[in-house]
């Protein structure tokens, strides 16, 4: 079986994978094995979340990288980098070295989950047949998503180029291999056949990893950032069809906490958890002392520009924007102020945005009218309903909706928006959507190692 990997957390992989690395002529009771497959989802899951990880690695991806790192890619009008990271302070001025900490360990952790995933496909004989489908499933959805979203911040449209497919795993050095990147098309392909697949093996419910609803889920987020809206359209509305999620009664219930609306989050514990280290979601944003066992340094500051776009009364403002106490005296976001509440990372409002968008460029009402779905979430927040929306409306609605989650850079790039700041002499100017500055360079580490792996045209 051919292997092959990119440098990945491989000692990570190794220790875990010894576990199925089973002498064929040795009786296996089921139990042990299911366990050890079991161990391999909770080490996919915890890599994809916020640990564990030596050497500052606990954010690196749902836990803060992937979404504080969207939002600073687009942070002009939108949100201030106060604080003294300089891999953050890059991202936010456009100005990202090809040895940024940040995105070097974006790639490395990202492509140690695929690669555990991978693992777990290979491994599916040595658990219980009753079992296999639905570790097939965690491990697909889990290679889907991460792939998706390594995509989204690397690919570059001008050349093609997306990102290397993983789809065997590396188990010892030996059998390391150099990939090269796959064509955008062959990425979105492999992304849509994984999370289908998944969906289809996921049970129904799942208390702590991802159901048939999560896949369906990222099925939508995904068709919607490719430009199929069709097929965004019918994701969206089966998981808001399914009843199995709903919107909930504040702003603030979605947040800090498990809730009806959360689709998709990480689990935060004492032993797992970036908010507490020193580079976690709320570590950055909060800015209130009072919170128990976070830095709270107010690291992300909202400007006054994006605070206006909302209605004085609208409670996304009101409650979910505050003045901090910290000694930065930031004015941050509420939803990450807890450090030990679970991160969301798909909420079900989303959904009701993609299904409106979705039915609004396709001139159709499947499930909803665009302005019944615009209106739910502008309800929840106590926001003037609309009588009639336009594509622009639904499009601001996202960013007020989704502020601070990491969506806003990619929002950006699939909707050709431009980006409108200043200059270092304080002069307005527009950056286009299409600036390769928005992407993303290959790490150097890895420019160095493989040969085959193409930088993006802007770094060379």
């Amino acid at each position: 079986m051919k292997k092959i990997s990119l440098l990945l957390f491989i000692a990570l992989t190794l220790s875990c994978s010894k576990e199925l690395d089973i002498n064929p002529t040795t009786s296996v009771d089921a139990n042990q094995a299911k366990q050890s497959i079991d161990l391999l989802v909770t080490g996919a899951y915890s890599l994809i979340g916020s640990g564990p990880g030596a050497g500052g690695q606990e954010g690196a991806l749902y836990g803060t990288d992937l979404l504080l790192n969207a939002d600073l890619l687009a942070s002009e009008n939108y949100m201030q980098w106060r604080g003294t990271f300089n891999q953050y302070n890059e991202v936010s001025n456009k100005a990202i070295s090809t040895t940024n900490t940040s995105i070097t360990r974006m790639w490395r952790k990202g492509y140690g989950a695929i690669n555990l995933a991978n693992t777990i496909l290979v491994s599916l004989d040595k658990a219980k047949e009753s079992d296999r489908n639905t570790f097939k499933g965690q491990a697909l959805f889990l290679r889907g998503i991460v792939h998706f979203e390594l995509l989204r911040f690397w690919m570059e449209p001008s050349t093609n180029l997306g990102v290397p497919l993983l789809t065997q795993p590396t188990e010892d050095f030996a059998q390391i291999q150099l990939p090269a990147r796959a064509t955008i098309d062959a990425c979105y392909t492999s992304i849509i056949a994984d999370l289908t697949e998944a969906q289809t093996l996921l049970p129904a419910a799942d208390d702590v990893y991802a159901n048939k609803i999560t896949a369906a889920a990222f099925l939508a987020r995904v068709y919607l950032t490719k430009g199929d809206y069709n097929n965004a359209l019918t994701s969206a509305d089966a998981v808001i069809s399914s009843g199995t999620y709903s919107l909930t009664g504040s702003v603030e219930e979605a947040f800090n906490g498990s809730s009806s609306e959360s689709i998709f989050e990480i689990q935060q514990t004492t032993l797992n958890n970036a908010g507490t280290a020193n580079d976690g979601l709320t570590t950055f944003y909060a800015c209130d002392p009072s919170v128990p066992g976070s830095a709270s340094r107010g690291d992300v500051g909202i400007n006054n520009q994006f605070i206006n776009l909302y209605e004085p009364a609208d409670k996304r403002v009101t409650l979910l924007i505050y003045n901090g106490t910290c000694n930065k005296a930031s004015v941050t976001s509420a939803k990450w102020k807890d450090p030990y509440a679970n991160i969301s990372v798909i909420r079900l409002s989303e959904m009701y945005l993609i299904r409106a968008e979705c039915n609004e460029r396709l001139s159709s009402s499947v499930g909803d009218t665009p302005v019944n779905d615009v209106n739910a979430i502008r309800s929840k927040a106590g926001a003037t309903p609309y009588a009639l929306v336009v594509l622009g409306d639904i499009l601001l609605e996202r960013d007020l909706e989704l502020a601070f989650e990491g969506q806003r850079i990619h929002d950006y790039k699939r909707t050709g928006k431009q980006i409108a700041g200043v200059d270092n002499q304080g002069n307005p100017i527009t950056i286009k959507y299409t600036d390769p500055q928005f992407i993303f360079p290959i790490p150097q580490t890895e420019i160095n190692t493989n040969k085959n792996l193409a930088q993006n045209s802007y770094y060379h």
